[in-house]
């Protein structure tokens, strides 16, 4: 266990150190700094000047920390995150209205505390050269800026201008190529971009049709197959058009895939039957007219086809 874990930390912070790693899974920013929900900028300020008197990674420069070491890491970056989040008005209204709970419990904690009295202009003075110093500090300055390029990625992805929000998670990772969220929101953004990929070769396909433009159709049927295997619709159109043509081997593989993407569709099964009959690969094509005939017996294409074509 981590607790009996031999490394430069009195009991007293390993046990401090894996509670707050206890809390990293809550949404909960303000139970995560140890402030009250709906505490002020001030206050959260407070809170995390005295966290990062404890768990901040430099501190411990140098010492034997073992397993420890990626906590405290990941709980520095969670405690600036809070920081940020909470003491920045846009930030923070973004974030209550993400978490309807943590707002609502902030809501019950602001009515029953007493307004809050402004400080001196020379406690407010402290306070602004303070958070610059801190702001000048390299490690605050690289996980400002990753923060920065992981906001900008998150309103990229979400209007799905998926090249501009990969170039920002990139930026992000070129600062920390471990860090966790940046590597899982790549992965995320990535595949919504294969999927936007994926529809727009399709569409391209559909009008290179009306066209009369079978290679250019072909070409971009490949790609929204390749793009997104799932893409049923697209492996089903190209299996028709390669089948016309004669070139059965590959017909039949794209309507394998159209199967293997939606595989309760009676007619998918169906054209994969017959293709794969055409291509004289008669085993595979009785289990597609068997899983069919399972599927729906009384389908008409069952009934039109199951006798005049499969005598095996």
């Amino acid at each position: 266990m981590a607790v009996d874990e031999q490394v430069d930390l009195d009991e007293g912070r390993k046990a401090e150190i894996l509670a707050l790693e206890g809390k990293m899974s809550s949404n909960n920013l303000f139970e995560f700094l140890g402030v009250p929900s709906g505490a002020n900028a001030e206050e959260v300020r407070a809170a995390f000047r005295e966290a990062s008197r404890k768990f901040h990674p430099d501190k411990y420069f140098g010492k034997n920390l073992g397993s420890f070491r990626v906590k405290l890491d990941k709980i520095f970056r969670r405690l600036v995150e809070a920081n940020q989040t909470l003491t920045d008005p846009t930030k923070r209204d973004a974030y209550l209205a993400a978490n309807p709970f943590v707002r609502a419990a902030a809501r019950a904690t602001t009515a029953s505390t007493p307004a809050y009295v402004p400080k001196t202009e020379a406690e407010e003075a402290r306070d602004l050269e303070r958070r610059e110093r801190l702001a000048r500090h390299p490690y605050l300055a690289r996980t400002t800026k990753v923060q920065e390029y992981l906001t900008k990625a998150r309103e990229q992805a979400g209007k799905q201008e998926y090249s501009l929000a990969v170039n920002h998670l990139n930026n992000a990772l070129q600062i920390d190529p471990q860090h966790a969220e940046a590597r899982a929101m790549m992965i995320e953004v990535r595949k919504g971009a294969e999927l936007v990929r994926s529809e727009s070769s399709f569409q391209h396909a559909l009008e290179a049709l009306d066209r009369g433009d079978e290679n250019l159709a072909l070409q971009a049927l490949r790609t929204a197959v390749n793009a997104n295997p799932l893409n049923f619709l697209a492996a089903h159109k190209a299996s028709i058009i390669l089948g016309r043509r004669g070139e059965l081997r590959e017909a039949a593989s794209f309507a394998q895939k159209a199967v293997e993407a939606a595989p309760r569709n009676v007619e998918l099964r169906m054209n994969c039957a017959r293709l794969l009959q055409d291509a004289g690969m008669k085993a595979l094509a009785r289990k597609h007219l068997e899983e069919a005939t399972r599927l729906d017996p009384d389908h008409p294409e069952v009934k039109k086809h199951g006798k005049k074509r499969w005598p095996f």
